[in-house]
């Protein structure tokens, strides 16, 4: 990789929230198991129920997160952008996706296996500190924003 490139991708990995607090020696960790993907545009990253062993960090380009909430219903969830990531649930569960994720422009992404990464955690306590707290913060932040909708939502259905 060009070392422009690599420097550009460096800062992007540094500027997500769960990689902003590591040196260049740590986001070299991640780029050396990071495999550049890219999806045009309605290209399916993953389907809800799928089996995870990675998660994403979008470099270019947006993807649409989707869950079903009934048969024939899907819900919008979020978009997300550069410096934004998904599919990390099944890095801590080992369980199914929860929701799909498309691309909705052309998009690239870096995709790290779960196996790869926890290799680095369990091998790194500095490492592991550092990410761990930062996941455990986004996943705060998420369970609040759910809260205040699932909130919203039991206001709206209940009768009058």
């Amino acid at each position: 990789m060009a070392d422009s490139a690599h420097k550009t991708l460096e800062d992007l990995i540094k500027s997500v929230e769960i990689f902003n607090g590591l040196d260049t020696r740590d986001i070299n960790k991640v780029l050396k198991v990071a495999t550049g993907k890219k999806f045009e545009t309605d290209a399916v990253v993953f389907r809800e129920g799928d089996q995870g062993d990675c998660f994403y960090l979008i470099i270019e380009g947006k993807v649409r997160v989707s869950k079903s909430v009934s048969n024939d219903k899907i819900e919008e969830v979020a978009i997300l952008s550069a410096g934004d990531y998904f599919g990390e649930m099944a890095l801590f569960d080992g369980e199914p996706r929860s929701a799909s994720v498309v691309a909705i422009e052309s998009t690239k992404l870096l995709e790290v296996k779960n196996s790869q990464f926890i290799k680095i955690i369990m091998s790194d306590e500095n490492f592991s500190r550092k990410v761990l707290w930062a996941f455990c913060s986004t996943f705060a932040k998420r369970l609040r924003a759910t809260n205040h909708l699932l909130s919203i939502f039991a206001k709206n259905q209940t009768p009058r």
